[in-house]
């Protein structure tokens, strides 16, 4: 081997052992699995950051049930800026804080009801190039701080329990707008949309108590949707989430399981100050459980069974429209995306005062049409005789 390979050689050895040289070891990081902003007052919010130590989840894992430690601790400290913040809990952790593996971030309601602050501390997040887009976001009822104590029997952390339940779509009043990626753009052009309300129900428990309606004009949440409210806006939206119908056939509970929802929206007059849309929202569901004597393989049966489980999510829609466009004065059905895709030149026209100022809006004449359709019934035709 001659010098000149020989230095090649050593050269390249330099340059691949020299990649890692500000590398740090696993042992020397914790990782922040979920935030939680509150307002602290008119100009500072709080910032809790989970963070969780690998050694640590490890230790718990191989001790579960047998008295081991927390797997994770929370910090918590006030500022005016997610930033500032972020760098005073980085002196207080005794680890290099990394965010790579932040799953869900929580706003309080008192934060989100305040104009403009909800769009200035999610600014960070993203502008930070390290931040995935896939991080769960929810609105919370009370502290947001709360809910990252929250331990859950069967989860550790209580970020990925929160981050669990975020994902779950096995139940209807619950909306598709979770991810950060989702909100980017909605936030950008001030479009209105929905987003988790969730709600401390015991030391071991969250759920979700209903859907916030967040104004893009007003940058502010303007109300909240429960029930059977939250469920029809799922209807409108058109989700692939799954859930049940529950309803009555002479006199007898009955259960729906869903299987999709088909939703169509059609604009059948285009006068900007008198628009009228159309909504038909075809659901094909399966009998989960029924308590009556009546036969469900009978044509007639089954057509008074449509009609009267049509007619009450039609009633449940109608409610839910009634609400977005008088209480709320807000377009989270997404009928202002729908103008912008079809009709730009409409669009352009009323989107600056959609849902504020003149909010054409809360002045559309919005007609909906529900069809059912069982696609099965089941292994029985009935339960009881009569």
């Amino acid at each position: 081997m001659n010098k000149l390979n020989a230095m090649l050689i050593l050269m390249m050895c330099t340059l691949i052992l020299a990649a890692c040289w500000d590398q740090i070891e696993i042992e020397e990081r914790v990782f922040i699995f979920g935030m939680a902003i509150d307002a602290a007052d008119k100009t500072e919010v709080k910032l809790t950051q989970q963070l969780v130590v690998p050694e640590n989840m490890a230790t718990v894992a191989a001790n579960a049930g047998g008295g081991a430690g927390k797997a994770y601790r929370n910090l918590s400290s006030t500022g005016k800026t997610i930033y500032e913040i972020n760098l005073d809990l980085a002196k207080q952790a005794s680890r290099s804080i990394d965010s790579t593996h932040l799953g869900v971030i929580l706003f309080s309601e008192d934060i989100m009801k305040q104009p403009g602050r909800f769009k200035e501390h999610f600014d960070i997040f993203f502008r930070e190039k390290r931040m995935r887009r896939g991080i769960k976001l929810a609105i919370t009822n009370g502290l947001a701080e709360d809910l990252l104590y929250v331990e859950a029997e069967h989860e550790k952390i209580p970020a990925e329990y929160i981050k669990n339940l975020l994902e779950n779509k096995k139940r209807l009043d619950v909306t598709d707008l979770v991810r950060i990626g989702d909100i980017d753009e909605k936030l950008y052009e001030e479009t209105s949309f929905p987003l988790p309300y969730l709600k401390k129900i015991s030391s071991t428990v969250i759920d979700y108590e209903g859907i916030a309606i967040y104004n893009g004009k007003e940058e502010r949440m303007v109300g909240v949707l429960k029930g059977d409210d939250a469920k029809a806006l799922s209807y409108i939206r058109g989700l692939k989430n799954n859930g049940s119908i529950n309803t009555e056939i002479d006199g007898g509970p009955m259960t729906i399981e869903i299987l999709t929802i088909k939703r169509k929206i059609t604009l059948t007059n285009n006068d900007p100050n008198n628009l009228q849309f159309s909504i038909k929202i075809q659901i094909k569901g399966a009998i989960a459980d029924q308590s009556g004597w009546e036969n469900l393989k009978e044509y007639e049966v089954l057509n008074k069974f449509y009609k009267k489980t049509s007619e009450k999510i039609e009633e449940m829609v109608k409610n839910t429209i009634n609400k977005l466009q008088n209480d709320f004065q807000t377009d989270a059905m997404g009928l202002g995306e729908y103008l912008n895709r079809y009709y730009p030149k409409i669009w352009k026209e009323v989107q600056d005062e959609w849902d504020n100022g003149k909010n054409y809006f809360s002045k559309s004449d919005i007609d909906c049409e529900v069809k059912i359709v069982i696609e099965e019934p089941g292994s029985i035709n009935k339960t009881t005789s009569k």
